[in-house]
């Protein structure tokens, strides 16, 4: 049996998990170990529920969150590992009138900048129609990855490919694919007459053959909600990371479902999460380290963004201005 042991350890404003994993069977597919890849240590970043949240709060005891420093922490942990993958489980964009079309397009431009991996949208990244997230879906230079929303009328995935698949340094696979809740309520402003949202386990049951033969570990983005989501780690086994959106979930400790780890980082966009994993030849975690970081100050706005908010007419604030050039 894998024994698993880990502890939470608090420094500078980061909670973090120590994990290691004796034997586990995260990365093993379908009863198979793929040896053909060399071992590789893999980070990924992870995010969701931003809810419109471009900003930093402007709170004058504690400034937190925003894009910008979003994007630099991604852009620094990137440039300190060798294989990085960033991932977002969706409602990038806010669920009220307040927020805008130009602040949804400012959204996406800075996903660009970090470079994101995948992208599933939830439920609110649908409030301005299906015409204009596909417009943004074109622009993006990262892939959305929706097994479970399909175009009304075809019945084909609404984003083209349903998933996708980074291959890292030594020739491991990781496949990416997410499902939004068939069981959402979207809000009667938004035009649902377009697309529907298929159930989630039956959609992937339907993938996964095809999504294992290309993969060696696998990371599903649930845009489920907690509880439903761990229900779906209980029914779809062979994940090794399951990144949570919806209801602005958080996990601060180590939480697995069988052997998928259960990540989720709030919402707001005040926290970023990043896992630190060792993985063997055949996808296998052998190691890993959780931290849900806060974005706070002294984490510094980044310049592109401060320039993205200019470009797009939206006026800096003071602690903006205070960043920029």
């Amino acid at each position: 049996m894998a024994r698993t042991l880990f502890r939470r350890e608090r420094f500078g404003g980061i909670i973090g998990v120590v994990l290691c994993l004796a034997v586990a069977g995260c990365g093993k597919q379908g009863g198979e170990q793929k040896t053909a890849a060399k071992p590789a240590e893999l980070t990924v970043v992870f995010s969701s529920d931003l809810l419109g949240k471009i900003r930093s709060c402007g709170c004058v005891e504690k400034d937190m969150g925003g894009i910008g420093r979003r994007t630099t922490f991604t852009e620094r942990t990137r440039a300190s590992v060798d294989n990085c993958i960033v991932v977002d489980a969706g409602d990038v964009f806010g669920p009220d009138l307040a927020f805008t079309e130009t602040e949804a397009e400012v959204a996406f431009e800075a996903m660009n900048l970090m470079a994101l991996d995948a992208f599933l949208p939830g439920e609110t990244d649908f409030v301005f129609g299906v015409p204009f997230l596909r417009s943004c879906a074109g622009r993006s230079t990262f892939p959305f990855v929706a097994a479970n929303i399909v175009d009304a009328g075809t019945g084909e995935p609404l984003f083209g490919q349903p998933y996708t698949v980074k291959r890292l340094s030594g020739g491991l696979r990781v496949g990416i694919v997410g499902v939004l809740d068939d069981a959402i309520r979207f809000p009667a402003y938004i035009d649902a007459s377009k697309f529907k949202v298929l159930p989630a386990a039956e959609s992937l049951q339907k993938l996964l053959p095809e999504l294992r033969r290309q993969s060696d570990f696998l990371i599903l983005l649930s845009h489920m909600g907690m509880e439903r989501s761990r229900e779906l780690a209980r029914q779809m086994p062979g994940f090794g990371l399951m990144v949570i959106g919806h209801g602005k979930p958080i996990i601060k400790k180590l939480e697995k479902q069988g052997e998928t780890i259960l990540l989720a980082t709030g919402g707001d966009g005040q926290y970023l999460g990043r896992i630190d994993l060792s993985l063997s030849g055949g996808g296998v975690i052998t190691w890993g380290e959780l931290r849900i970081v806060p974005l706070e100050d002294p984490l510094e706005i980044h310049q592109a963004v401060i320039d993205l908010f200019t470009k797009y007419g939206l006026d800096l604030t003071e602690k903006e201005r205070k960043h920029g050039k």
